[in-house]
């Protein structure tokens, strides 16, 4: 089913709420360990903090994948009062554990953490924790946020470990009240999650595979920008620093641009309904990044810098600095992780933490598989990425021919038509449900 709608503000008010958030407003206003047994202690100042941590002690961590098992079995091991939001709770057990091995953190071996409670009813775990953490694809966001928002009490923070498509949006329109009156003390996002994070057994046990050097938090309002910067080092044990605003995040060339390249090298010629035998996929999605898929990115990213610049020139005071060319963010995220630099397709197959990464595929009854179009390759990357970057485009008559081509694809199999391939031009009706401003 096509993900939930999620209410949003005006094109214009988010305009302005952007414009509100550029460098001299961020600038006046504010602008690693294995398992430890003491959260107190995590707390108060964690690695690259650049000052005390509010006081989080109970996390709530909302999903059910790759980075909610992580975050729930981390987390939970470094002494955190441990709650979990899922639609399946039958599924988890109360311990999670984490292995390391093969990845930059293998040192520091397994992590087994608690989750004290597990619920599908936001009633039964939010009330009285001091965070909220949406560990969920970003079609998810504005449901859960409805979910939990009745239930957040004065003095608990909102958050989520990936941003990408509009995070703030849907926390916004889903807090109300509670984040202009003080209730919610702010709200956050990561550029990109703490780890590449596989999840290995069911509601048991997952594995960090590809640990970031370095994360970055955007945060409203921009006075709460240091103190989630403190909260998030302190949770992962990681480095963060802020970002100006929460548009750097929607702009960074991440999943959106990665996954559509990539998985169109491989499936480009598919019919919607071939099946292949597992020798004639690529096992991994990055160890064997092509010399096509690599061209793909390449033009994608140049038209998602072309929508930056374009922003620039109508509001120069927006800070987009952040939004670095794709090959400097990854190098400049796992460092020393990356074995070869010399080209974008080189940084992509030999970056350590992106070497776990299987190719998601669905797998028929006769072992043979197809594309997964029922993943977040699809449903997330789409409706909450490249819809997002061309609707922006669009408004300023930025012609984004890579970006058409590759919705116009994924489409075909989705049974959606975000963009009419005719006229090159997004269908509104269509949006309705996305991340777009339009929808």
């Amino acid at each position: 089913a096509a993900p939930a709608r999620t209410e949003r503000a005006p094109w214009s008010t988010r305009v302005a709420l952007r414009r509100s958030r550029s460098s001299s407003q961020a600038r006046r206003d504010s602008t690693c360990s294995g398992a430890s047994s003491s959260a107190t202690m995590s707390a108060v100042g964690g690695a690259g903090g650049s000052g005390a941590a509010p006081a989080i002690r109970t996390v709530l961590v909302c999903g059910g994948g790759n980075s909610a098992h992580t975050c729930c079995g981390y987390l939970g091991s470094k002494g955190y009062n441990v709650r979990l939001l899922t639609r399946q709770p039958a599924n988890w057990t109360n311990t999670i554990t984490v292995t390391t091995k093969g990845s930059s953190w293998e040192s520091k071996g397994t992590f087994v953490g608690k989750i004290q409670k597990i619920s599908s009813d936001a009633a039964d775990v939010v009330p009285g924790v001091d965070l909220v953490l949406v560990a969920a694809p970003a079609h998810a966001h504005g449901p859960i946020m409805r979910a939990v928002a009745p239930f957040v009490s004065k003095g608990t923070w909102v958050g989520t470990v990936f941003a990408q498509g509009g995070f703030d949006w849907a926390a916004r329109a889903a807090l109300g009240s509670k984040l202009t009156d003080g209730t919610v003390p702010g709200i956050f996002g990561l550029q990109n999650i703490p780890w590449i994070t596989i999840k290995t057994e069911q509601g048991k046990s997952s594995k960090i595979a590809g640990p970031k050097d370095h994360l970055y938090v955007a945060a409203s309002p921009p006075t709460a920008a240091e103190a989630a910067a403190a909260i998030n080092a302190a949770l992962f044990d990681i480095p963060c620093s802020t970002v100006p605003n929460f548009l750097c995040l929607t702009l960074t060339p991440s999943n959106q641009i990665i996954h559509p390249a990539r998985y169109y090298a491989i499936f480009k010629d598919w019919d919607g309904e071939r099946s292949y035998d597992r020798s004639e996929v690529p096992a991994t999605l990055y160890a064997s990044f092509d010399d096509a898929a690599a061209e793909h990115l390449a033009v994608l990213d140049n038209e998602l810098q072309q929508v930056k610049l374009g922003l620039l020139a109508r509001y120069p005071t927006l800070d987009l600095s952040v939004v670095l060319p794709i090959k400097e963010r990854i190098e400049r995220q796992y460092g020393a992780q990356v074995a070869d630099t010399s080209s974008l397709r080189t940084v992509m197959a030999t970056n350590l933490g992106y070497a776990p990464c299987m190719t998601p595929l669905a797998v028929q009854p006769d072992g043979r598989v197809k594309p997964a179009v029922a993943s977040r390759l699809f449903w997330e990357d789409m409706p909450f990425g490249l819809c997002i970057l061309k609707d922006l485009a669009q408004r300023m008559d930025i012609p984004t021919p890579r970006i058409d081509m590759m919705l116009a694809w994924h489409q075909r199999f989705m049974g959606k038509r975000y963009i009419d391939p005719a006229t090159a031009r997004l269908v509104p009706e269509e949006l309705k449900g996305s991340g777009a401003p339009a929808a």
